[in-house]
């Protein structure tokens, strides 16, 4: 699920000369979204041109080489938050610097801010998400850090009806659910191990284990149960595979039509028909991968 390697070169600038500093991409999740990405490029490109504009006699650039480098922008908007916490383009060019490294302490850099501020609840969710999908980390531990930190404040408003989806997910979550069950995505995540597993007769055996096969026979024996019992759990599995063509840049159809046996053809003929738009077309775009038609478009297009 996450990318290979610990660094990917979309985040460290725009351009090959290191002339400024690039931002983040979309990771495919359910509460990170565009507004979350741009506010977050928006703020390290704003920190890199601060840091740009700053007199070469400043403190900061005492037995420095004064050339702007991604460390020392990483630096000057600590420097910032330090002075005035709320700096708000400094605080979030630190969410964005962490979620480049794969790391959750920005969530602790919110944490304050959620107790006061509803959409921090939202920030904080799609944060953790976003690192969740980009390296393949639970954010269990240092999600449940930043939310206590936030005081008892957040925890009463996370006990109110109207609190919203957010903060439902985030009272789930404390309430003792796992990340993905919490957000709504317990079987996605299921399914997309499930779409990634090798088969047995192609597996190399010097690289991968005998391990690792049994461990992936059991992630497909429950990702075909969980179709058989629940045909409408197939709009969890072609949004997977819709994740794994769009934020992966893989093809699993052949995986897709495999796990699909599962579900008897009427069942998802039927599905077909069902009123709710996301299921029906979930269950249409099944019907062509089983007619031997590849991923041409989302289900929702």
């Amino acid at each position: 699920m996450p990318r290979s390697g610990s660094c990917d070169d979309r985040w460290v600038s725009s351009g090959g000369d290191g002339s400024s500093i690039g931002g983040l991409e979309r990771a495919g999740g359910v509460f990170e979204d565009d507004a979350l990405i741009d506010r977050v490029t928006r703020a390290l490109q704003s920190m890199w041109s601060r840091l740009e504009s700053l007199p070469r006699n400043d403190e900061f650039w005492a037995g420095t080489n004064q050339r702007v480098t991604r460390s020392k922008v990483e630096d000057f908007a600590r420097r910032c938050v330090s002075r005035n916490p709320s700096d708000d383009t400094a605080r979030w060019a630190l969410v964005g610097f962490s979620m480049q490294a794969g790391s959750f302490s920005g969530l602790h850099v919110l944490a304050e801010e959620a107790a006061t501020r509803d959409g921090a609840v939202v920030d904080l969710i799609a944060v953790a998400e976003w690192v969740w999908l980009e390296v393949g980390v639970d954010p269990g531990p240092e999600l449940e850090r930043a939310v206590r930190r936030a005081g008892p404040a957040l925890l009463q408003r996370l006990a109110q009806p109207s609190a919203g989806r957010a903060a439902a997910a985030v009272s789930a979550f404390l309430g003792g659910k796992s990340f993905a069950e919490a957000i709504g995505r317990r079987r996605w995540q299921m399914f997309t191990h499930a779409l990634a597993v090798p088969h047995r007769d192609s597996s190399d055996p010097s690289v991968v284990s005998e391990a690792l096969i049994v461990d992936g026979e059991h992630k497909l024996a429950a990702a075909r149960e969980c179709l058989h019992n629940d045909a409408s759990a197939v709009v969890d599995l072609v949004d997977a595979a819709y994740w794994w063509w769009v934020h992966r840049d893989t093809d699993v159809t052949g995986p897709l039509r495999a796990l699909l046996e599962a579900v008897s053809r009427h069942g998802l003929e039927q599905l077909a028909g069902d009123p709710d738009d996301g299921l029906a077309s979930s269950a249409r775009s099944a019907l062509l991968i089983l007619d031997g038609h590849g991923l041409v478009s989302r289900p929702d297009t």
